[in-house]
């Protein structure tokens, strides 16, 4: 490991590298990060946002582990919409909600571990899941693998934002494509092998997480600081900006809502209308992925236009390609959802860049927002859906009608961010 000077140590990829004082730095992250990325070439960046990518892949994929296997714990623990939607909401907080908590904690001491634990303890949870038969157990399963997987989000997230400071839309982009493309493998992978080998297979599939765990231990940049903090404290920044703070939160929140509304009541939809375990799961892959591909174009259109055109603009679109879907079978259905995945995500990476700069001095908790607490709220409102839907008597057709209008809410948020060019 390379011995500098105090207050920082680092080693970026197990590479000695000189390292000068910087002055005016924001926080510890700021701090850590960027005295290495700045002395790094190009190809070096762009190693770091390929390791950290590849844990995005993994940590992530455990993201969509559960729900397209929903409508068989549905039939083998007997669970009703109510449960489900707790389940939902309960993995929501965890995964998301406690990532402003992790942001501020990595914002303050550089926490690398949480980089490579987050993976190992969400593969474990997660894949544990075959071989549970008890609600309550499974609540507390899904919630820890949640935990998991928020641990990961804000320490990597600030690492690649200064990576390319100059492109960061791009970056983020690309790094969010990672996360996004591992949530869209993951029904591929294993509604498969439940359908070939049953539940209790589940637990072969911990073994990325554990290997990738081991990865990102070995190449994760080790950072080591003092613990000395300055720049402006994130609270301070929030009440200067209000309106731009609740248009953040508010436009994350209700594109979260609509999305994971989508991905919790589109498996009993196609359950009811007669597809396979297989087909439901291989269907959903295809709202996640045209998503993955429809946030990298978003990161790349937002370091031309600025993030709020590119938020309101996908998000209002996104309105009639979910209704063509929703109305529709076969080649529609997939050509609806595709489109739909894409505009509904086309903004993820995009908010991730606006939090950065609305918090220039807060990258972690501010990447946490957009990331994980925004996401959390929309994740909690799924519960309050199912409830009211078990409540009046809704369908999951009728449910899905109501939810294909949140994106217009979401794009109303989206008003109140900065129009200035982000990059």
């Amino acid at each position: 490991m390379a011995r500098v000077s105090p207050p920082c140590q680092i080693n970026i990829l197990a590479r000695p590298l000189p390292i000068r004082r910087l002055s005016g730095l924001t926080n510890i992250m700021e701090h850590e990060v960027i005295s290495g990325a700045n002395q790094l070439n190009g190809e070096s960046n762009n190693k770091v946002v390929a390791v950290l990518g590849v844990g995005h892949v993994v940590n992530d994929s455990y993201m969509n582990f559960f729900q397209p296997l929903i409508p068989l714990l549905i039939a083998t623990m007997g669970l009703s919409l109510s449960q489900v939607g707790l389940i939902t909401a309960f993995f929501s907080v965890t995964s998301s909600v406690s990532q402003i908590i992790i942001g501020g904690v990595t914002d303050r001491f550089g926490t690398r571990a949480f980089v490579y634990l987050g993976p190992l303890l969400a593969a474990v949870m997660m894949s544990s899941i075959g071989l549970i038969d008890n609600f309550v157990l499974l609540l507390i399963a899904v919630s820890l693998a949640g935990l998991g997987i928020a641990a990961f989000h804000p320490p990597a997230s600030a690492i690649v934002g200064h990576t390319n400071t100059r492109n960061s839309g791009r970056a983020m982009s690309l790094f969010s494509l990672g996360g996004n493309v591992g949530f869209a493998a993951m029904p591929l992978i294993v509604v498969p092998l439940v359908a070939a080998f049953g539940l209790s297979a589940t637990p072969v599939l911990a073994l990325p997480g554990v290997a990738v765990a081991i990865l990102l231990y070995r190449l994760t940049p080790r950072i080591h600081d003092s613990g000395k903090r300055v720049g402006e404290p994130f609270f301070r920044t929030v009440r200067s900006q209000p309106v731009a703070f609740v248009g953040l939160l508010g436009t994350v929140a209700f594109r979260s809502l609509a999305f994971f509304s989508l991905i919790t009541f589109l498996p009993i939809l196609l359950a009811e209308r007669g597809y396979s375990l297989v087909a439901g799961g291989a269907i959903l892959s295809v709202l996640a992925l045209s998503g993955a591909f429809g946030g990298l174009l978003g990161g790349l259109l937002s370091d031309r236009t600025g993030p709020r055109p590119v938020i309101i603009g996908s998000l209002l679109a996104a309105v009639p390609f979910l209704m063509l879907a929703l109305y529709s079978s076969g080649v529609m259905l997939i050509v609806g959802l595709g489109l739909a995945g894409a505009s509904l995500l086309a903004s993820f990476s995009v908010a991730v860049v606006a939090a950065q700069r609305i918090f220039p001095d807060n990258k972690a908790t501010a990447s946490s927002l957009a990331l994980g607490f925004g996401l959390g709220l929309g994740g909690l409102g799924v519960g309050l859906i199912s409830s009211v839907a078990d409540a009046f008597g809704f369908g999951i057709e009728q449910t899905l009608f109501y939810v294909s209008f949140l994106p217009i809410v979401a794009a109303a948020f989206a008003l109140g961010l900065p129009g200035k060019r982000v990059g």
